[in-house]
């Protein structure tokens, strides 16, 4: 259907539940995920995937500096590196 099979996934159980518990207000905004889903996965296939990974061992990499990481660096740390 155009998304990413987990997305699907998640949007599929999302519109069971809401269907099962008479929840129709929640059925436009499962319709509006699935264009937004729709869209990321145009955009760039693997999205989520890299998402769910990203939240899954978000404690590995984390791009923002900290001052604690750049204290524990060794002395000459990324000299010889192109700027």
């Amino acid at each position: 259907m155009g998304v990413e099979k987990s997305s699907f996934a998640g949007l599929a159980l999302v519109g069971t539940f809401l269907i099962v518990a008479k929840s129709y207000w929640g059925i436009p905004i499962v319709f509006l995920g699935y264009l937004i889903a729709r869209w990321l996965s145009k955009r760039d296939d693997q999205f989520i995937g890299i998402l769910m990974r990203y939240l899954r061992e978000g404690h590995v990499y984390d791009a923002t500096p900290r001052l604690e990481d750049a204290k524990s660096r060794p002395k000459g740390w990324g000299r010889g590196l192109p700027l």
